[in-house]
């Protein structure tokens, strides 16, 4: 399908949310919702996010109300029957593994060419490459068990983070874990995480340093 609509729900965590590992080495049931948490080394913001992905419940009455709620188009380059369309998309995604030599400033073209999108995001070896709308350019990496739930929510994620005004700069020093969130009973919620992403800040080029 070339595009499709994607729902986020960003919570404060004011309420109790345990952490464990999925219980087989299948990875994270599926019965959970694709989830990244952020906890901050400095910065802002100061306390834990908790990003959702999906609109299932899943239990997600435990956290409390979300402190932000979007819902966005994402569309992937690599679908040539559905470049008609990418001008409604949100976010932009190129699946296909991608040299990283340029790739910042192809991605920040794709934005120009399509002004309503706000996040552009390409597949490099070990992780992805995103551009947003503020200027921000990132590199993501993480393990092959973590990139299994990170690389389809990659972009998302960072549309999610900036629309509710925070900055995609700050990620760089929070960590990112990546797992799924389930909730039994009458028992707090849990992300089952299986691994960490790192976020890198990537320095400006030439052309864009001197633009500013």
């Amino acid at each position: 399908m070339p595009e499709r609509l994607v729902f986020t729900r960003l919570y404060t965590l004011e309420r109790v949310l345990c952490l464990t590992r999925p219980e087989d080495a299948a990875g994270p049931r599926a019965g959970g919702v694709p989830a990244v948490l952020t906890i901050p080394r400095g910065g802002h913001p100061r306390e834990p996010r908790l990003v959702l992905f999906g609109d299932r419940d899943a239990g997600t009455s435990r956290l409390g109300t979300p402190a932000f709620v979007d819902s966005h188009v994402v569309a992937c380059c690599d679908d040539r029957a559905g470049a008609d369309r990418w001008e409604l998309a949100d976010v932009l995604m190129d699946r296909a593994l991608r040299f990283p030599f340029g790739l910042p400033d192809r991605l920040r073209r794709r934005l120009d060419r399509y002004p309503g999108c706000g996040v552009a995001v390409a597949r490099r070896h070990g992780g992805q490459l995103a551009v947003t709308r503020d200027g921000s350019a990132v590199a993501a990496r993480c393990p092959p068990e973590a990139g299994e739930v990170w690389a389809p929510v990659c972009g998302s994620f960072l549309y999610c983070w900036s629309a509710a005004g925070l900055a995609v700069a700050e990620l760089t020093r929070a960590v990112l874990l990546v797992g799924r969130f389930t909730a039994r009973g009458a028992r707090p919620g849990r992300l089952e995480t299986v691994g960490r992403v790192q976020v890198t800040a990537l320095p400006a080029t030439a052309g864009r340093r001197h633009a500013s």
